[in-house]
């Protein structure tokens, strides 16, 4: 097939979508389909893909600048499938990663203290950068008449909620995991000198969190939790990875870093922390279904996450980590933690939390996609 890829940044780092549709590509080109991707920004080295990329040069920060420009290069271009990755309108496919921007924001909002919501609440309806993006998230619904594929139940229920769309519109494909990559194996290569360099004996427990936007994806909820834990005696190191906070602005929010809490940044590679860490903690107020998480599944380690995450939906709670109700609950999140410090339990539940990844390996979620893509094209040449 002659496969269109929409997407705002394309390139091997990033957060979850990047990296999604990063090996998306690379799978549609093993597959030997041909591949034009329709981007805005490039991060990393994509040069070795035999694809085409059409860089759109908009310089408007708005949303709609973008997505008109890629719907242009796509239609010249007239190829079998243009599958959206959240970004554009018009495609066969609108890919929700993250989802639409209303359905995040009442996520944003509730991770807010109940003292900020009030003033947020105003800003999103009188801000015009806030009201650009809900107009935008609106619009991209009306112009699209194909099939919208959300990354969850819980992601899928918000869509119909907010646009009232027709279930026979709506396919769930749940993210999955490149299980040769991200494996348990990772350990021995990498958990000794990560360890080392990380300052760590084998005694302390790991608690590891990978995320950019840190007040969605629970970090003060994981400090404060880790604070319970200190006053405990517990020997534990929590590592977060990501974030494009600035240091200093970081400290006046949670305050002076612990020497129990170490902020490693961004990195291009996670494999080694995973390698080096014991237990995953995603305390997430939303998440459509966090790449992070089922990495860390792959490879070994028992996850703690919350339900308002769409990954959490392919768990177990109490076999493979814990599904917590309420991402507020900071004595809950605590005891979860405390109890995964047994060594114990975390190779039970490790266990069986790379089976639960063999379970949803990313190449049968390419094959998935690829299946609808089928769809789309028989309903467009039917309809020809």
């Amino acid at each position: 097939m002659r496969i269109a890829i929409i997407t705002q940044v394309f390139g091997p780092t990033g957060g979850g979508q990047e990296r999604w549709t990063f090996a998306f590509v690379q799978s549609l080109v093993a597959r030997r389909h041909q591949v034009h991707v329709i981007v805005k920004k490039l991060r990393g080295s994509w040069e070795h893909l035999p694809i085409t990329l059409h860089q759109v040069g908009v310089k408007s920060r708005s949303p709609f600048a973008f997505a008109d420009a890629a719907q242009q290069v796509a239609r010249q271009l007239a190829c079998d499938i243009v599958h959206d990755m959240g970004d554009g309108w018009g495609g066969d496919l609108l890919h929700y990663h993250g989802g639409p921007y209303p359905l995040i924001a009442e996520h944003k909002l509730a991770a807010l203290p109940p003292a900020a919501r009030v003033g947020k609440k105003l800003l999103l309806r009188c801000l015009p950068s806030y009201r650009l993006r809900y107009s935008f998230a609106a619009e991209q619904i009306r112009r699209h008449h194909g099939i919208i594929v959300p990354l969850s139940r819980r992601q899928a229920d918000g869509i119909r909620r907010l646009y009232n769309l027709p279930d026979e519109r709506i396919r769930i494909v749940y993210n999955g995991v490149d299980v040769e990559s991200f494996c348990p194996w990772l350990r021995a290569e990498y958990r000794k000198p990560m360890r080392k360099a990380l300052k760590v004996d084998e005694a302390t427990t790991v608690y590891l969190l990978a995320a950019f936007n840190f007040r969605l994806k629970g970090l003060s909820a994981l400090k404060r939790a880790g604070e319970i834990l200190a006053r405990k005696g517990r020997k534990f190191r929590i590592i977060v990875l990501g974030g494009h906070l600035r240091r200093r602005w970081l400290h006046n929010w949670l305050g002076k870093e612990k020497a129990w809490l170490t902020f490693v940044g961004s990195v291009d590679d996670p494999r080694p922390y995973y390698a080096a860490a014991d237990v995953y903690v995603h305390p997430t107020w939303y998440d459509s279904c966090s790449l992070a998480v089922l990495e860390a599944l792959a490879c070994g380690l028992p996850v703690i996450t919350t339900a308002q995450n769409g990954a959490s939906e392919l768990m177990e709670d109490g076999k493979d980590g814990f599904v917590l109700d309420d991402p507020g609950d900071i004595a809950e999140l605590a005891d979860r933690m405390e109890q995964l410090s047994e060594e114990a339990l975390r190779r039970e539940m490790g266990e069986a939390a790379r089976a639960t990844a063999l379970r949803h390996r990313f190449e049968d979620k390419v094959s998935q996609i690829l299946d609808l893509y089928t769809e789309c094209h028989a309903t467009k040449r039917k309809a020809a």
